[in-house]
């Protein structure tokens, strides 16, 4: 039970802290477009900094969703007993 408790409470903290790292990274990624507003249209900083930014931004939140995926499906399996076997009719 105590066991239970501590993987949900650190599941909710690490949660947590992906959502404040999203949120940190849509501040960041604000302020690098307004930086680079200010560039010629067609500086490389500017495409550099934006595909940077854009890309790091997209791992931030396919990290999230994965972390959110993975903790509904495992606690699913926990709640059901799966059993495996060879006989495809007895799986569903």
């Amino acid at each position: 039970m105590f066991q239970l408790l501590g993987a949900a409470s650190a599941s909710g903290y690490i949660i947590t802290l992906l959502f404040l790292l999203v949120a940190i990274g849509r501040l960041a990624r604000n302020g690098l477009d307004r930086f680079t507003a200010r560039l010629p249209k067609r500086s490389a900083l500017k495409f550099y900094t934006t595909a940077i930014v854009s890309l790091v931004f997209f791992c931030l939140l396919v990290v999230r969703m994965c972390f959110i995926a993975t903790v509904i499906i495992d606690s699913a399996i926990q709640g059901d007993k799966v059993e495996i076997s060879g006989d495809p009719e007895s799986q569903f």
